[in-house]
């Protein structure tokens, strides 16, 4: 099956790499699609947090992350390559001649 079709079935597997502000709501979103979803964080006290229901982002209720069955939290990277589509939501601040710092982006690639 090819990936547009797994998409299309919401076979597709799909990791979120970074659990904040954006990548969190996205895997609700994802989830709420029916998709399985892996969300990748560094941060081994927020994988903990999401595996017992509980929201460390202050708008974020946490019966939303109870609401998400195919919701996976996780800070083992190795499992990237059992994804099917994988999104980075990592910070981009602005550098001093406001220009997007790409470092994020290039450390988790």
């Amino acid at each position: 099956m090819g990936l547009i079709e797994k998409i299309e079935s919401r076979k597709a597997k799909i990791g979120v790499i970074g659990l904040g502000y954006v990548g969190l709501p996205l895997v609700f979103e994802f989830s709420k699609a029916g998709f399985d979803v892996t969300g990748f964080d560094i941060d081994p006290a927020k994988i903990e947090l999401l595996k017992q229901g509980k929201s460390y982002i202050k708008h974020i209720d946490a019966r939303r992350i109870g609401e998400c069955k195919s919701f996976r939290p996780s800070s083992d990277f190795s499992g990237i390559s059992g994804m099917d589509c994988i999104i980075a939501c990592v910070p981009t601040p602005l550098n001093k001649n406001r220009e997007p710092d790409m470092t994020y982006v290039f450390s988790t690639t």
